[in-house]
């Protein structure tokens, strides 16, 4: 995953499973070759560590975003 790129959680026992986002950084790594990713979530209006092991490349996720979001 790149910056930029619009994720979507996809592990269920992460509490925003179901959440979109955009990858805005990366941080060092929770495993090796499982890195954390600073991903801003808008619907909530703040940012968040996750693993990318919990996240997931998401095609439509700019159709259910606000039309807001950058």
């Amino acid at each position: 995953m790149e910056l930029g790129d619009l994720v979507l959680v996809m592990d269920r026992r992460h509490p925003l499973l179901g959440c979109v986002g955009k990858v805005v950084g990366k941080r060092g790594e929770m495993r090796p070759g499982d890195p954390w990713l600073l991903v801003y979530v808008p619907s909530r209006m703040r940012s968040f560590l996750i693993p990318q092991s919990m996240l997931k490349t998401d095609e439509k996720a700019a159709e259910r975003c606000d039309p807001l979001y950058p």
